[in-house]
């Protein structure tokens, strides 16, 4: 993202976009990469929901967060691409909040890898987690 100074996180986090909703997808790459047809779409909301209930010391990824969405949902899978663009706005959102914050740093990349998107980088990220018990 860029120019995240100028931009109104918060609103974007409430911003349904008209989700959650569903989509089938025909395109037969994906649909044997993803396990299915029946995509899933979860507003950013949403995120920033499963985010704010992963304990101090605990971690979470963004693929974990998509299958419990799917499995909830009754899809097959959740959008890849929304979800890492949802994230990154609860992190925003939080950083922008005085209070009620969202302990974003908890949420690691699909692949477990830190978020070079969020708030000051990798760097702040791991410190947060480092500050929290993770090595």
């Amino acid at each position: 993202m860029a120019n995240e100074d100028k931009k109104d996180f918060n609103a974007m986090l409430h911003d349904n976009k008209d989700m959650p909703k569903f989509q089938i997808i025909t395109d037969q790459k994906s649909i044997e990469k993803y396990g299915g047809s029946k995509m899933y779409l979860a507003p950013p909301i949403d995120y920033d929901k499963v985010m704010k209930k992963v304990p101090y010391g605990k971690v979470i990824t963004v693929g974990e967060i998509r299958k419990y969405f799917a499995k909830l949902s009754g899809a097959d899978f959740t959008e890849p691409i929304t979800a890492g663009i949802f994230v990154s706005i609860v992190a925003w959102a939080s950083y922008q909040r005085s209070e009620d914050e969202t302990p974003y740093w908890r949420t690691l990349k699909a692949n477990g890898e830190l978020n070079a998107k969020y708030p000051n980088g990798i760097e702040a990220q791991k410190e947060k987690l480092e500050a929290e018990g993770h090595t």
